[in-house]
């Protein structure tokens, strides 16, 4: 049946919610008046947008018979509701008795103010008294009921990252200015500068010394005169200034600009932006014999670890293809002892993450997590986060072997 074959006569119930559960405890029920047709109510309580309150009859009601307790649950809201409900007692401690329950699995109208929907004889008293826990008895109320198929409500997010953004070089809302370019590094040698057309930036300085601290520190909000930058082009400034505001780099603006942005988040103290743009470069370099020296100096001296690490798993993989063929006259000693961790992992296994009390063996992805997740600065070489980590840590090397 298709739904146009459907026709609707009034509003069709919404779908049912999930079992709602009350605790009601009676208190010193041995104790409570045993005449007929004589209740204790409890208190109100709020369900599903009603009042509710349940009443029990340990003499019985008028219709229960001698002995019997009598248990009902009633909507004391000026609006009726349709919902299924019970009323259960287990016994506190041996699950293997019968659970006492009374109610309607299937909707019922509880009406506006009404005296209770419930059971005559819930249970006998008799049997009750054994189901006490520390002289209570505690019943359980289970309600549910269709979901409302109301208008849609919407709740805007916390506006405070496009706030933010909006201040981006708002120069109404900025105190320091930087005038950026005029020189810059040529990419293919670094002797070599070109000119370049300055541009004006404006920010705030509170801002940068929470996000860019480096760059905090070359300027003051009472100067007049911009600050000059230079070494940096306008563009990828703009892209570390966004980041700063909030704003997110998007992977394609990472991939075109990675080394240079790495330069300059690693210039103004810019950790996350700087490690977003090592994560694109690793991902996009590919590591052959005739690149990897230069690869391996550059990664080392921007202590981009999880790049130098792609690189020295290389270099285990394929040392027949690099002896005699790359000299390492100029490789600093500090990384001979990054290559044996890359070789002895790989005879372990080149996926296989370290066990959690051996940091020399884990993954430079394992260490940030774990300077992270401790408060701990995650920029460095390997050596320099494993240091900060056993300073910081418990945690030792074991089973180095």
């Amino acid at each position: 049946m298709e739904a146009g074959d459907v026709v609707h006569v009034g509003t069709p119930p919404g779908p049912l919610s999930d079992w709602v559960i009350k605790k009601v405890h009676f208190h010193g029920f041995e104790g409570l008046p045993t005449t007929r047709h004589v209740p204790v109510e409890s208190p109100k309580f709020s369900c599903f947008g009603r009042q509710w309150k349940v009443a029990i009859y340990p003499g019985g009601q008028r219709e229960s018979e001698a002995g019997n307790v009598a248990a009902y649950l009633g909507n004391l809201s000026s609006e009726s509701i349709d919902a299924s409900f019970k009323i259960v007692l287990k016994h506190p401690t041996n699950r293997n008795q019968r659970t006492n329950w009374c109610g309607s699995p299937s909707m019922v109208t509880f009406g506006a103010r009404q005296g209770g929907k419930g059971y005559h004889n819930f249970a006998k008293r008799e049997e009750l008294l054994t189901y006490l826990d520390n002289g209570s008895l505690k019943l359980e109320i289970h309600l549910r009921t269709n979901k409302q198929t109301g208008p849609t409500i919407y709740v805007p997010s916390n506006p405070f990252c496009k706030n933010m953004l909006e201040g981006f070089n708002n120069e109404e809302m900025s105190d320091v200015t930087f005038e950026v370019g005029g020189e810059v590094e040529s990419a293919a040698n670094r002797r070599k500068r070109a000119k370049t057309t300055a541009s004006m930036f404006h920010a705030f300085h509170a801002i940068l010394r929470l996000n860019a601290p480096s760059l905090a520190d070359m300027c003051r909000p009472e100067d007049e005169a911009a600050v000059p930058i230079n070494g940096v082009d306008p563009e990828v400034f703009k892209i570390v200034l966004y980041f700063c505001y909030g704003g997110t780099v998007s992977e394609e603006e990472l991939a075109a600009n990675a080394n240079a942005i790495i330069e300059a988040a690693d210039r103004f103290g810019i950790v996350n932006l700087k490690l977003q743009a090592e994560a694109v470069l690793t991902e996009q370099t590919e590591i052959t014999v005739d690149n990897m020296l230069d690869n391996l100096l550059y990664a080392n001296s921007k202590n981009l670890a999880l790049f130098q690490e792609k690189i020295m798993d290389f270099v285990a993989e394929n040392g027949d293809k690099i002896v005699g063929k790359v000299s390492f006259n100029d490789v600093p000693g500090n990384l001979m002892s990054d290559l044996l961790t890359a070789v002895a992992r790989g005879k372990k296994s080149a996926n296989m993450s370290a066990p959690e009390d051996n940091l020399t063996f884990m993954r430079v992805g394992e260490l940030r997590k774990l300077l992270h997740d401790k408060g701990l600065c995650v920029d460095g070489s390997r050596e320099t986060m494993i240091g900060l980590l056993r300073e910081n840590s418990e945690i030792s090397d074991v089973g180095a072997e």
